[in-house]
């Protein structure tokens, strides 16, 4: 017998193909940034196939501010081993493992 869920990745690509139109219709630089956005989403995709009952487009959000927070960490740490100092408040620290929440 076959699946009777689909998998997320499937989801994913679907959900991919349903925003096409909207892919389309942006501009050569934000579709560039759309397929960023999209592969980050991929990244991730195995995370969020162990979580069945988050909606498909939550998973894809926290997939997305997930790697966008690893390259904001990356930028400050750059950063401040440039001297730079950070605007923000937030550091390393506040990343750190722990409580999840």
């Amino acid at each position: 017998m076959g699946r009777t869920v689909p998998s997320f990745r499937m989801l994913l690509e679907g959900i991919i193909g349903e925003l096409s139109d909207f892919r389309r219709a942006l501009r050569g630089e934000d579709r560039l940034a759309f397929d960023s956005l999209m592969n980050k989403a991929r990244k991730h995709a195995s995370s969020c196939t162990v979580v069945p009952t988050l909606d498909p487009m939550h998973a894809i959000f926290l997939s997305i501010l997930v790697e966008q927070q690893k390259e904001i960490c990356s930028l400050r740490e750059a950063q401040s081993a440039d001297g730079i100092t950070s605007i923000s408040g937030t550091s390393k620290e506040h990343l750190s493992v722990g409580a999840p929440f």
